[in-house]
């Protein structure tokens, strides 16, 4: 892809910054799509996998009490998005109650998608019921219709795609490609700009080259963006 600037950043590079800090570099309305995958507020500590690719046990940066976190990065990303655009923000079901009216401030809110895993989270084993979703809060700035994916208009508002396999894993929130290339189909063209506010290991990035999308995208730890440059210099441009 050749370099093109977004403001003073360039175009499909991940950044080692925190996410608010490269937000504020990024001009008013100048992104077409927000697909987010935030620290979901649950102090989340992975567990390391004897044959797993999962690097890190550490824990992810701002992932408890961070409902004011979360409302600083739902106003930037209100400021960059264009309007008639679309915003997807991954969280769980516990949490939709809380970060729901973060987005409802400048959002219309449409769907609390449903992400159906092909097996369950552990938790409590035997005293509440295996966990095997996910929820997408899908929003609206101002009107914009979604796109027509494989022949089909409407799709419904459950996903199933499997998730990655633990053994697979490059990052513990890690979502699946096929399920990032739908919704991203779904709301944007080719030549659009898709803003990954939190990178992980890269997918939606992987996913926006391959559809011929242009990326921005933010994420603090250094293993993490070697991670995702790896896999994008996989892809052909």
């Amino acid at each position: 892809m050749s370099k093109e600037l977004l403001g003073n950043l360039e175009l499909n590079r991940i950044y080692q910054l925190n996410v608010l800090d490269g937000l504020k570099l990024l001009p008013d309305n100048s992104v077409d799509l927000v697909v987010c995958d935030p620290p979901y507020g649950i102090d989340f500590n992975s567990n390391y996998r004897k044959n797993s690719t999962l690097k890190t046990t550490k824990g992810i940066a701002n992932d408890k009490d961070n409902t004011l976190f979360l409302k600083e990065v739902i106003d930037e990303l209100n400021r960059v998005l264009k309007d008639n655009s679309h915003i997807y923000w991954f969280t769980r079901w516990d949490k939709v109650s809380e970060q729901k009216p973060l987005l409802d401030k400048h959002f219309k809110v449409k769907n609390s998608l449903i992400w159906m895993k092909n097996n369950w989270s552990m938790g409590d084993l035997f005293g509440a019921y295996a966990g095997q979703y996910e929820n997408i809060l899908f929003a609206q700035k101002g009107r914009k219709l979604l796109n027509e994916v494989d022949g089909t208009k409407r799709h419904p508002d459950i996903l199933q795609y499997d998730r990655v396999s633990p053994n697979k894993l490059l990052h513990s929130h890690q979502k699946p490609l096929d399920l990032l290339e739908f919704i991203i189909k779904k709301s944007s063209q080719e030549g659009d700009i898709v803003l990954v506010p939190f990178c992980g290991s890269g997918s939606e990035c992987v996913v926006s080259k391959i559809l011929k999308r242009k990326f921005l995208s933010f994420e603090l730890e250094r293993e993490f963006i070697e991670t995702a440059n790896k896999r994008l210099d996989c892809v052909e441009d």
